[in-house]
């Protein structure tokens, strides 16, 4: 399968819909790009391009009670290397950073991110749209008349010179945006399995039925969907549509906007600033052997959303454990459901886990029940 992953340090789980963005702490300074080339002010620029991804904040590197607290950005800094083109490429301490971060009671957003698909539909004003795919050997056209709405697309000549650049620029700013947010993106491969499913109107249209269809393939946990006019790359708009599960939210804006502001949401969902951390007590069902409960172990400590947990009682194949959660329940539900590892039986944080006693000190805690799926 030919897909242009837009972060080229992601890991991703096949049909685990999540990926996890393995170059947060990481930056890339290009040459000659404005900033002096005094080597801290270089660190300076890498730094704030880490606080965007890690914070999930746009406007973090204005904000000036946090700028101040990493001024020193040369103290941060773990590794570096000037790369053969001039770049300089920073990776700093991570448990450095998000001490400074916890301690200005900052959002950290965790490496496990979601993975969204976009269906980008660009309108050229010539009469033609293409369907913008990961690769760009293959391009489609609506016929004219009412057979355009057919569901099945042709797949066009190659595209004028222009064209071809456009489509470039346009992938060029979802991936360098994306990768400035730290967000796993991915474009369709629009292939014939996918041209049977989805037409250009239904994108265009804002038909979902058939995109959420052709989408399950990919495995991920959103699905954008823009309708760009490109007369120019400069001045297009987008009209841009969110899915995730039953919600949809759409926005008008440029072509970064549309990574950014996904970018915003998941965030706003995600990241979670230190404060006190909050005991949960999570049940956990299923766990039928060793193996189970070292996949398990594994899939919590990797969590970055719990802080520490202990196991407070094992008994017919149930495991309770008690998690200190940067956050809410609410945040840890939703990083659980980043994976398919753990299924909800009753995600209420009311529910009390029937192996726990009720007039136990933990009772007092929010609970959560789930289930173990089966795994490798």
């Amino acid at each position: 399968m030919r897909i242009l992953l837009f972060l080229l340090c992601v890991g991703q789980v096949p049909g685990a819909g999540a990926a996890r963005v393995t170059d947060l702490y990481a930056a890339l300074v290009p040459a000659g790009d404005g900033v002096s080339q005094n080597r801290s002010a270089l660190f300076g620029a890498a730094l704030r391009q880490v606080l965007v991804k890690v914070t999930g904040r746009r406007d973090v590197a204005t904000d000036p009670v946090v700028m101040s607290r990493f001024a020193s950005a040369d103290t941060f800094v773990e590794q570096y290397r000037t790369n053969s083109d001039g770049s300089l490429w920073v990776l700093f301490d991570q448990a450095a950073l998000r001490r400074t971060l916890d301690s200005l009671e900052q959002p950290v957003w965790g490496a496990e991110r979601p993975l969204t698909l976009v269906w980008l539909v660009m309108d050229y004003g010539d009469g033609r749209r293409d369907i913008l795919a990961a690769e760009p050997d293959v391009d489609t056209e609506t016929g004219a008349g009412p057979e355009a709405g057919a569901g099945v697309l042709a797949v066009s000549p190659p595209v004028p010179g222009d064209r071809e650049e456009r489509q470039a620029t346009v992938r060029e700013i979802l991936e360098n945006t994306a990768r400035e947010r730290g967000l796993p993106m991915i474009l369709p491969i629009v292939d014939s399995e996918e041209l049977d499913i989805v037409s250009i109107s239904d994108v265009w249209g804002g038909f979902t039925e058939s995109l959420v269809l052709a989408s399950q393939r990919y495995g991920v946990d959103a699905i954008l969907v823009g309708r760009a006019q490109v007369r120019t790359v400069a001045t297009a708009r987008v009209r841009w549509t969110l899915i995730r599960g039953e919600e949809r939210f759409d926005w008008d804006g440029d072509i970064a906007s549309g990574p950014d502001r996904i970018a915003d949401f998941f965030a706003a969902r995600l990241a979670t600033a230190s404060g006190a951390p909050g005991g949960i007590r999570l049940q956990v069902d299923g766990v039928n052997s060793f193996d189970d409960y070292g996949r398990l172990s594994r899939y919590l400590s990797a969590l970055d959303v719990i802080e520490d947990y202990s196991v407070d009682e094992v008994a017919d194949q149930t495991v309770i454990f008690s998690l200190l959660v940067r956050g809410d329940a609410d945040r840890l539900m939703r990083s659980i459901a980043l994976r398919r590892v753990l299924q909800p039986i009753d995600d209420s944080p009311g529910s009390v886990p029937r192996a726990l006693p009720a007039d136990s000190f933990a009772s007092a805690m929010p609970n959560l029940h789930y289930v173990l799926l089966a795994g490798p």
